[in-house]
Order: structure tokens, then C-alpha cells, then sequence
């Protein structure tokens, strides 16, 4: 094998682990940003059923007072 060959191989074995690297990257950030955006919609809902909840109590006890 001739010396160019083994530089040309080596320089796309690198660029090619290096897009590898950056595919597994980037589908782990998309992962991690469902899984926040999934844990934080169920409590943004309890927190908004929540407080209508204490504000229709609250309207509902000044009524009847």
C-alpha cells in the first residue's frame, strides 16, 4: 500500500466516525428535549387545573359571602 492511500483512508475513517459522532449527538439532544418537553407538559396542566381550581373557589366563596 502507498502512503497516499493509507492518509486518504485514515482522513475518511475520521470523517466518518466524525459524522457518526455528530448523527449520535444531535438524535440524543432531540431525545433529551422530548423527554423534558414530556415531563413538563403534565405538570404545567395540573398547575393550570390547579389554580383555576383556587380561583373558581375563590370566586364561588365571594359569591356566597
Amino acid at each position: 500500500m502507498d502512503a497516499a492511500m493509507i492518509v486518504v483512508l485514515v482522513l475518511t475513517a475520521g470523517v466518518v466516525a466524525l459524522l457518526a459522532w455528530f448523527e449520535i449527538n444531535s438524535r440524543r439532544n432531540d431525545a433529551r428535549k422530548d423527554l423534558r418537553s414530556s415531563l413538563a407538559e403534565p405538570d404545567l396542566k395540573t398547575w393550570k387545573k390547579t389554580g383555576q381550581s383556587e380561583v373558581e373557589s375563590d370566586a364561588a366563596g365571594k359569591k356566597a359571602a
